[in-house]
């Protein structure tokens, strides 16, 4: 018997009880929000599919009891199931994926039909919530909570702000670990080859957690191939894999660099594994590569969580301005 197919498409209505949301197409844009952004935006369900549903808190402080819920509008014999059924805590910039079960009834007819979200959360003394203007960015980037103040350049620099992109290179050069990573990656988010110069200097250091996340903004912005065939042979692996990825992120093709990207999938090392699939599923639309980002999404580890949700956001962004997504 033939499989019936149902298009859904996703007209994402966002409402709450007593915390605001907003619906964007980067989740790490914008400060006092509760942000929602589905992987997918259109689905096609041969008997059921499913996909996650990201929630960043970009509130200040932690918000309670965190719940989605979805409705289908106009399917008759397709259900939806969201799982969790709740998150009892979700922290200042902290981000959860719900799962979407997708399912179609045998003998349900091919059509159309629209899903709808309702995320909640129970208040914790918010105010009520305006668009943020560049005086309140720049407000919160010189405020004392890390992550508001993160959030805040990263908007900031993709802006082009200056005093943003002044207070996100200064992340870059004095943080450590994750948030040095993450302010190095975000430079590749501002889509400014200016920045180039600033990134190759990081190249000159020891540290290969530094030098790897350079290399992958480089990549972003474009830099020429030279930059990255350099750092192939880096003794330091997420080097070489941040190498290659660099090269197809700037436009490079070639046998070698899917190649050695695809090796990269089933390296030992965690971030190895993300550069390869951030890179294969962005530039070449590999599932293989979607699949390893989101397998290493589900770790426990928070440093590995950022860098792979940066993976995934971007890789997302690239569908949806594709039409793919």
């Amino acid at each position: 018997m033939a499989r019936t197919c149902r298009w859904l498409v996703l007209g994402v209505l966002l409402a709450s009880l007593s915390a605001s949301a907003h619906l964007c197409n980067n989740i790490y844009r914008t400060p006092d929000r509760l942000i929602v952004k589905p992987e997918k935006q259109v689905a096609e369900v041969d008997k059921s599919d499913q996909f996650r549903i990201f929630v960043q808190n970009n509130y200040q402080s932690y918000i309670e009891n965190v719940r989605l819920v979805a409705k289908i509008e106009g399917g008759d014999g397709v259900t939806a199931e969201i799982t969790p059924d709740s998150v009892p805590r979700l922290n200042s910039g902290q981000r959860i994926a719900f799962q979407l079960k997708l399912t179609v009834k045998d003998g349900t007819p091919a059509g159309q039909c629209k899903l709808r979200l309702n995320v909640s959360a129970n208040q914790i003394g918010f105010r009520p919530v305006s668009e943020p203007t560049m005086d309140d960015l720049l407000k919160e980037s010189q405020d004392g909570n890390h992550s508001g103040a993160m959030l805040a350049c990263e908007a900031l620099a993709r802006l082009k702000n200056p005093k943003g992109v002044e207070k996100l290179r200064d992340f870059c050069t004095r943080e450590k670990g994750d948030w040095r990573g993450r302010a190095i990656r975000a430079m590749g988010r501002t889509e400014d080859p200016g920045q180039i110069p600033f990134l190759r200097q990081l190249l000159t250091e020891r540290d290969g957690w530094v030098r790897g996340n350079a290399l992958l903004s480089l990549g972003l912005l474009k830099d020429e191939a030279a930059t990255f065939t350099a750092q192939t042979g880096d003794r330091d692996d997420f080097v070489r894999a941040a190498a290659w990825a660099g090269l197809a992120f700037a436009g490079q093709k070639s046998a070698d660099i899917d190649t050695q990207l695809k090796a990269g999938l089933t390296s030992d090392n965690a971030y190895v594994r993300i550069a390869s699939g951030w890179a294969l599923a962005a530039m070449r639309h590999d599932k293989a590569g979607v699949d390893v980002l989101d397998a290493a999404f589900k770790t426990g580890d928070a440093q590995q969580r950022v860098a792979c949700g940066d993976a995934l956001v971007d890789v997302a962004a690239r569908q949806s301005a594709d039409g793919k997504g």
